[in-house]
C-alpha cells in the first residue's frame, strides 16, 4: 500500500463480468458463503445503560457529525466505555475496521456497538473474532438470531430504547435497567 494506492501481485482472478454487484452485503447472493460453527468462548459482561452507551457513540462519530452519512462500529470495555471506534459508508466495513484496530493493538475484541441494525454477516463476523455481545441501535435479523443461538452471541437490539430487545444469554448483562 502506497498512501492510496494498493498493488497487487500474482495471480490475480478477475471477477466475472456477468457477476452483478449490489449494494447488499452479499450473504444473500452467494450460495459458498462459509457458515461459521463455533461456538464464542468469550466471557464478556457489560455493564451500563445501553442508552446511555449509543449517546456517547455518537457523541464521538467525527464523520457522522459532518456528512450524516456514515455507520459506526465501537469496541467497548465491559464498563461501555468506548476503547475502538471507527466509522465507515458500509456498516460491514466499520465494523472490520473497529475489530481491526483492537487486534492491532493487541487486544481481543469482546464487545462491540454498532450504529444499524444486526444482520447475519455481522453476526458471522462477531462468531469469527469470538466477540460475546453485540448492541445496536436497530433491529436483528431473524437469520442474525438463529447464528447468535447457535454460536453462544447475545445481541442487544433497539440499544438506545427503553426497552432494548435481547437475545441470548442475558448473564452477560450486568445492569438490565435501561
Amino acid at each position: 500500500i502506497h498512501g492510496t494506492t494498493i498493488i497487487a501481485e500474482g495471480n490475480l482472478i478477475p471477477r466475472p463480468k456477468e457477476d452483478i454487484l449490489t449494494a447488499a452485503c452479499g450473504a444473500c447472493s452467494t450460495g459458498d458463503l462459509a457458515i461459521p460453527m463455533n461456538i464464542v468462548t468469550n466471557k464478556s459482561i457489560i455493564s451500563g445503560r445501553f442508552d446511555k452507551i449509543m449517546n456517547n457513540m455518537l457523541e464521538n462519530q467525527i464523520v457522522f457529525k459532518e456528512t450524516g452519512g456514515v455507520h459506526a462500529a465501537a469496541i467497548l470495555d465491559e464498563n461501555g466505555k468506548i476503547l475502538y471506534l471507527r466509522e465507515d459508508v458500509g456498516r460491514h466495513n466499520a465494523m472490520d475496521k473497529a475489530i481491526g484496530a483492537c487486534i492491532r493493538s493487541g487486544n481481543s475484541p469482546g464487545i462491540v456497538c454498532l450504529t444499524s441494525r444486526i444482520g447475519w454477516e455481522l453476526v458471522a463476523k462477531a462468531v469469527r473474532s469470538n466477540i460475546g455481545i453485540i448492541i445496536a441501535a436497530g433491529a436483528i435479523s431473524n437469520a442474525a438470531e438463529e447464528l447468535a443461538r447457535k454460536s453462544n452471541v447475545t445481541l442487544v437490539g433497539f440499544a438506545n430504547r427503553k426497552k432494548p430487545m435481547i437475545i441470548g444469554s442475558t448473564s452477560r448483562i450486568v445492569d438490565k435497567q435501561n
